[in-house]
């Protein structure tokens, strides 16, 4: 019976085995090939794409909650021919200044993460909540991520960032987004949601 390396248990032969070089080295190699093909999986490049909104979005005192827009790529990357679904970029690059959905060209379990920046409200406006939330082919429910911040108050700062983030199984087609949140305890007045980015990582090698 072989021995086996403690690190990579990779097999080899013991003084007291019978003598066979053809079967200890077909053994080895075959070890070997199986190792550098689980280390391969792992340095297959990751499917990785951020975009990011700079034309405001408002919601109008009749909203609680409106999808936030995205105009500029910042990056969408390339996966190699190895991954399933062939050599396409990460996401379907967004194609007018209205697109709202990223979808996503590979199946796998992805890290999405979202952040935008909203107009701090005075007391008079009524506003209790601004925040974010997290969705997947244009649904909130049940909740992926949602984030909030009940400081909506601040003189010395115009603006307040608000993010989330979730760990969402996508399959190759369907999509996610960003939706901004307003909580209004009475009034209707609207709120702007200004600079945002959305991150998008798939987490999976196959």
């Amino acid at each position: 019976m072989p021995g086996f390396t403690p690190n990579f248990t990779f097999p080899y032969p013991l003084p007291a085995d019978p003598a066979d070089v053809p079967t200890a080295l077909k053994d080895l190699a075959e070890s070997i090939e199986l190792n550098l093909s689980q280390t391969d999986d792992l340095s297959k490049p990751r499917g990785m794409a951020q975009f990011l909104g700079n034309v405001p979005n408002t919601l109008a005192g009749t909203a609680i909650a409106g999808s936030l827009t995205w105009q500029i790529t910042n990056f969408n990357t390339v996966v190699s021919q190895f991954v399933p679904n062939g050599a396409f970029p990460a996401v379907q690059p967004i194609n007018d200044a209205s697109t709202n959905a990223i979808t996503v060209n590979h199946d796998g379990f992805w890290f999405v993460f979202g952040t935008a920046q909203a107009q701090s409200q005075v007391v008079a406006a009524n506003i209790d909540e601004l925040g974010v939330e997290i969705l997947r082919n244009g649904n909130a429910t049940p909740a992926n991520s949602r984030s909030g911040t009940h400081n909506t108050v601040n003189a010395s700062d115009p603006t307040i960032v608000v993010d989330a983030a979730a760990g969402i199984p996508l399959t190759i087609g369907e999509t996610s987004g960003l939706r901004g949140l307003v909580r209004r305890s009475s009034g209707a007045a609207s709120v702007q949601f200004l600079n945002r980015s959305i991150t998008l990582l798939r987490m999976t090698t196959s």
